[in-house]
């Protein structure tokens, strides 16, 4: 099943989904609630469609376009969309294949042997510690962020454009 990127009119404006069936028959659908013509500017066929788009969609994030309620347009240059595209198939593709190896490894009978780390190993475990450490760091600040925005909202309906971040943590409070 396909995730899709369609490209509105001439604009820098793209739409982001995923469906079970025929990606023009989403073109005609969208084209009737829509004041400029989509395209198709790729396709991502895989198995695993929702994760593809979960991952369009929190990595373009800041460049989300909010119009009518509708959380799929985003906003950027086609050349940021391509390397976005070609980032997913590249860490895709990876982790696909690490998490084939890992499965089949957990059919084998663990050794107690404790295996000396190779400097790939050694940077890669560096790596994943810091990818933690500014995991934990940003959760926290994210969590600064937004209650200070509650707090500006107060008692208030929301705010007014916002880009939906608050909303994608479940909190409709910006709008």
């Amino acid at each position: 099943m396909p995730a899709y990127i369609l490209q509105e009119g001439q604009l820098n404006v793209f739409k982001i989904g995923r469906t079970t069936g025929n990606v023009e028959d989403v073109i005609r659908a969208l084209h009737r609630g829509n004041s400029q013509p989509l395209s198709l500017f790729d396709i991502v066929v895989t198995d695993q469609e929702s994760v593809c788009e979960a991952f369009f969609h929190r990595r373009l994030r800041s460049k989300r376009v909010a119009r009518g309620g509708g959380r799929e347009f985003f906003e950027l240059e086609p050349g940021e969309m391509r390397r976005t595209i070609s980032t997913f198939w590249q860490m895709f593709e990876e982790l696909e294949e690490a998490q084939r190896a890992v499965s089949d490894l957990s059919r084998l009978q663990s050794s107690d042997q404790m295996l000396e780390p190779t400097a790939e190993d050694e940077q890669l475990l560096r790596r994943l510690i810091m990818n933690k450490e500014e995991q934990e760091y940003l959760r926290f600040e994210c969590e600064l962020i937004e209650n200070k925005l509650k707090q500006r909202i107060g008692t208030a309906a929301g705010l007014r454009g916002g880009g939906g971040d608050l909303e994608d943590a479940g909190d409709p409070s910006v709008r």
